[in-house]
This record gives C-alpha cells, structure tokens and sequence, in this order.
C-alpha cells in the first residue's frame, strides 16, 4: 500500500467530525476554523510528508536514510564537510555545507541531545548522541 502523506491527511481532516468546523467546536461562528476552512486536497500533496518531530532525536540512531551514521556527532560532521561534487551530479546545489567552527558543531550537537527527555513511566534507555552511552536523568 503506497503511503498518501500529506494528501490522505487533508481527506481525513475535511471529514472529521473533530475538526474546527464540525459540531464539536465550542466556537459557535467557526471563526476558529480559519486554517481548517482554507485547507484542500490537492493533487500536489500526494508525495508530501510532515518532518518527524527532533524530539528524543539522540534516541534514534543509527541515522540518514540507509543507517549509516552512527551518532549525532557523525550527523554534525557530515552535514558541516558536504561533498557538493560528489552531491550534486546533475548540477542542482540543494544543500550546502555548513562549515561549522569546531565550537559551533558542539554547540549544536549540544543542542540536539538537549531535545532528549525521557516521557514519564518510559524505560530509561541510553542515549548515543555522543558515541558513548549515557543514562538520561
């Protein structure tokens, strides 16, 4: 079964009951409902896809699409020594390396693992943000 992102959502919001312009919107005139009333589905949004949240992003390793970084610090790196060439074969330059000074890539690896938190009543796990494991408090 082919996912429909984007666009299976909007059909599910539209014939909600729950949504802001059903019956169960406290707001009377639906002039809460702005956002939900301006929303179609459109052949574009067939292929369109909400980001996944960063939150317990240390939690999540390995990364990229095929597994193969290890820890966020490898992410940090990767994206920071791009290889546009090697990139960027048909000529499009989509991404750009961002040439991080060594304490800008702690100071956003730092702030990666600082999205990390434990849901009450989960198992503790062990973080691997940093290549080593850590218990979270």
């Amino acid at each position: 079964m082919v996912d429909e992102g984007r666009y299976g959502g909007i059909r599910k919001l539209r014939e909600s009951r729950l949504n802001l312009l059903g019956p169960y919107n406290d707001d009377a005139r639906r002039a809460t409902a702005t956002g939900t009333r301006h929303v179609v589905q459109d052949q574009r949004n067939w292929g369109e896809f909400r980001v996944p949240s960063l939150r317990n992003l240390a939690r999540t390793a390995p990364y990229m699409h095929n597994g193969r970084l290890a820890t966020l610090r490898d992410v940090v790196h990767h994206y920071s020594e791009l290889n546009e060439e090697r990139l960027h074969l048909d000529g499009e330059r989509i991404l750009r390396p961002l040439r991080l000074e060594p304490q800008e890539a702690a100071d956003l690896l730092a702030f990666l693992q600082s999205l990390d938190r434990a849901l009450p009543g989960a198992p503790d796990r062990p973080r691997q943000a940093s290549g080593t494991s850590v218990r979270s408090p």
